[in-house]
């Protein structure tokens, strides 16, 4: 392996945020490997994910919620000639598509991977935008985290285009072997994303009998209100605990029993699968895509038919009485960490994004 490979990663940024955690897992252990790697981060944003010190970093210079295209656009194509890498990974296709313009007359070759759910509804301008990029400057090769987001993918490009299945790596995971699991059901998640589900798990809680369990949802800081209201219409407010924003949430998994991922759609579901590293019995719905290249069902997880709200409450009930039942799903679920370890993705990443050029 040449340990002078420069390797520049494209993210949102390192706010916390599904695909701002995959970027940069990766590339921290593209750079543990001994690859000069920079991060060119499309947004500035307060800061939550760390990178290796060794890592450049760049982001704008100012703080702005609204993106100017024009000026993304110069900016990439200047900071890439400057680092001059071997290969770019950039993340989203709406970033991959600024990049792509942004490497015409370049010989940089640039790969996609977008970790956004293939069923997650563009604007029809932005759709539009980078389809046609994805037509005139095809990129080297895509990246997608399931088969099912693969076809999807495949739909965008030319038969040129390479394409392979690689799922997010873990983060690196902190155990607390000294707390003791209360009788909690934790929800992991953006609390105001209609998406994530939750309002179906609320209303799921609310035909579970267990007066000795709580349902507990860590988030950031979005607005909780309209769950909060949610609960108390169904009478629940007293069984259910709202955490807010959570700076460690290795340790909010280390002190639950059960997982529980509602959601109506995911790219991939990193908590889902860090649940499951932390030997928590995890009750998922059939969404698109993500649980069933995830969970074996009933040998390390509980999938339910999507959207059926009494069919999660009978799965949480008997997760909650079957204690047998809970450390079985358990222990085989923390198999996972061998499987996504970030070494075992890491390497699929490096040989194909590097495959032509080592």
């Amino acid at each position: 392996m040449n340990l002078k490979k420069k390797i520049c990663v494209v993210g949102p940024s390192l706010k916390m945020g599904g695909m701002e955690r995959a970027s940069s897992v990766i590339a921290n252990y593209f750079s543990k490997e001994g690859f000069h790697v920079y991060y060119l981060a499309i947004f500035k944003h307060e800061k939550f994910f760390k990178l290796d010190q060794k890592i450049i970093f760049d982001e704008p210079e100012f703080f702005t919620a609204r993106l100017n295209i024009f000026k993304t656009v110069l900016r990439i194509r200047k900071k890439v000639k400057i680092f001059n890498p071997d290969t770019i990974l950039a993340y989203n296709n709406f970033y991959a598509a600024l990049t792509l313009l942004a490497c015409i007359n370049t010989k940089y070759p640039v790969y996609i991977t977008d970790r956004a759910s293939p069923f997650f509804k563009w604007k029809k301008s932005l759709k539009k935008f980078f389809l046609i990029i994805f037509k005139l400057f095809p990129p080297t090769g895509v990246i997608s985290q399931t088969t099912i987001a693969l076809e999807h993918q495949k739909k965008k490009f030319s038969k040129n285009v390479k394409f392979a299945v690689i799922p997010n790596a873990l983060k690196e995971i902190k155990f607390y072997k000294d707390s003791k699991p209360k009788n909690h059901i934790l929800a992991v998640g953006r609390l105001n994303d209609y998406v994530k589900g939750f309002d179906r798990l609320v209303k799921a809680w609310s035909l579970v009998k267990a007066d000795d369990w709580k349902l507990v949802f860590a988030g950031g800081d979005e607005d909780a209100n309209d769950l909060k209201i949610l609960a108390r219409n169904e009478g629940i407010e007293d069984k259910i605990i709202f955490l807010g924003k959570v700076t460690d949430i290795d340790k909010v998994y280390s002190a639950s029993k059960i997982f529980v991922i509602p959601s109506r759609s995911e790219g991939f579901p990193n908590a889902l699968c860090e649940a499951m590293a932390h030997g928590l019995a995890c009750i998922s719905f059939d969404f698109a895509s993500g649980p069933r290249d995830i969970i074996t069902p009933d040998v390390d997880g509980v999938i339910i038919r999507n959207g059926d709200i009494d069919s999660l409450a009978a799965a949480i009930e008997d997760l909650i009485n079957n204690e047998k039942k809970r450390k079985f799903l358990g222990n085989n679920a923390m198999k996972i960490k061998e499987k996504l370890r970030a070494e075992n993705i890491g390497k699929q990443f490096l040989k194909f994004i590097l495959s032509e050029n080592t």
